[in-house]
């Protein structure tokens, strides 16, 4: 394994941990509580959701903020879709654009500084330390990060953030990739939900483009 390789798997074992902290906390809960525990959960889940459809405005917060805290992305985005069929799915895509674009900095900055401290000093006593990679090597991951399917999107913020890539790089790969994914998704789940095939089959096209870009990425930068 090159050098550039086991350093980043440093990083990404560390935040997968933590990742699996939280399933584990939700599988313990489950466990404690049973089926009650989960149902007021999704209970919970039901009455949330129907607010920020009712209030656009927390719909967007929501996405600026709770995917930094690890609430998976693709929920809030399925409901700027179906906000989108009401409020109209052009305003629900620059909307939810921005939103990404203020999580892309609030959370880049939190592993930059904060986060960057906390976790150094816990890899520390394990006897390493957040690696510092060339900026090639962190423009080339950082556009596989961003579009290889199954990747969190908050893990790819706070990985480039902990790795201390150049800010402004940063923000010129993600917020095209996040801008067309994130119109994509809004596009499929606004067909879905409102019976417009003319969305659905929009927006499964770009997946299915970003996903064939990716892997053609991925094998040049194998091949290399």
């Amino acid at each position: 394994m090159k050098p550039h390789f086991k350093k980043l798997a440093t990083v990404f074992s560390f935040v997968i941990i933590l990742l699996s902290i939280i399933w584990f906390t939700y599988f313990l809960v489950q466990l404690i509580g049973g089926d009650e525990a989960i149902k007021e959960i999704y209970t919970s889940w039901k009455l949330f959701e129907s607010f920020l459809l009712k209030n656009g405005f927390w719909l967007f917060v929501s996405i600026a903020i709770l995917p930094g805290l690890i609430l998976p992305c693709a929920p809030l985005l399925i409901l700027a879709g179906i906000w989108g069929n009401e409020a109209g799915v052009g305003i629900a895509c620059f909307y939810s654009i921005l939103a990404l674009i203020i999580n892309l900095i609030w959370t880049y900055w939190f592993a930059y500084g904060i986060g960057n401290r906390v976790i150094n000093k816990i890899l520390k006593k394990f006897g390493y330390e957040i690696p510092q990679l060339p900026n090639e090597n962190l423009l080339q991951w950082s556009v596989i990060f961003r579009l290889t399917p199954g990747v969190p999107f908050i893990f790819s913020n706070y990985t480039l953030g902990l790795l201390k890539m150049p800010f402004v790089k940063y923000l010129v790969v993600s917020i095209p990739i996040i801008s067309i994914t994130d119109c994509g998704f809004i596009l499929a789940s606004a067909g879905i939900f409102g019976g417009n095939w003319k969305y659905i089959w929009g927006g499964i096209s770009i997946l299915v483009i970003l996903v064939i870009f990716s892997n053609m990425i991925s094998k040049k930068r194998n091949a290399n």
